[in-house]
């Protein structure tokens, strides 16, 4: 009888020991897999904001990545000089069939840099927000949320910033076409029409600096933290 007790005991050992062990190699396996997921994050997330930065330089002085500049495409150079400096004559004397030729380059030309402003725009906000998604994985895995949506916030911020300077850039082109077509139909560059364009014009163009400080101010936020 106390020979069958022990044989009992002794298999129960076994099994406990055989399941304490499962645990730890369940255990380390999860473990090492959580160790090479945080790694390969640590990479993406690495690669991630060199991407937002770099696309965030361009932006803001509104250039353009490889992928923009084959979608968003410029009228050919000669159109090019042409349609800016025909530019330069609206503030001083421009004559009427120079203001027919500005007004046809117009529709080649005088929404290429805004058009390519909001795609590049439109590019560093879903960016941030692949980001963010990242992000906040790793805070999962880190128990580091609240210093994380700091680094989120400063870059959401930017990147709104720089939609709204676009929305503003779309703005200025639409000025400047009624500018144009006002001056086509023979009213003068001190008629009602015109003075009331311009001012809107100086008003947008002081929104979009104020909005260029805080960008810059947001950057400086997102690559310190």
């Amino acid at each position: 009888m106390k020979s069958v007790t022990k044989q009992v005991t002794l298999a129960l050992l076994a099994g406990i020991l055989v399941i304490i062990s499962l645990y730890f190699i369940v255990r380390f396996s999860i473990d090492s897999k959580n160790r090479d997921t945080t790694a390969a994050l640590e990479t993406i997330l690495h690669d991630q904001e060199k991407l937002l930065i770099s696309l965030a330089e361009a932006t803001r002085i509104n250039g353009a990545d490889k992928t923009t500049e084959r979608v968003v495409i410029d009228c050919n150079s000669s159109d090019r000089q042409r349609f800016d400096n025909l530019l330069d004559l609206l503030s001083s004397t421009i004559s009427v069939g120079e203001l027919k030729e500005l007004n046809s380059l117009f529709n080649k030309c005088g929404s290429f840099y805004s058009n390519r402003k909001s795609v590049m725009a439109a590019k560093l906000v879903r960016e941030v927000q692949v980001f963010s998604d990242y992000l906040n994985l790793q805070s999962v895995l880190k128990d580091s949320r609240i210093e994380k949506s700091a680094k989120i916030v400063a870059w959401q911020n930017l990147a709104e910033a720089e939609l709204k300077t676009a929305e503003y850039f779309n703005k200025l082109v639409v000025l400047q076409a009624t500018i144009i077509e006002t001056l086509t139909a023979g009213k003068s560059n001190s008629s009602p029409e015109i003075t009331e364009a311009l001012n809107e014009v100086v008003a947008i163009r002081g929104q979009m600096a104020v909005l260029s400080n805080q960008i810059e101010v947001q950057k400086s936020e997102a690559l310190k933290l």
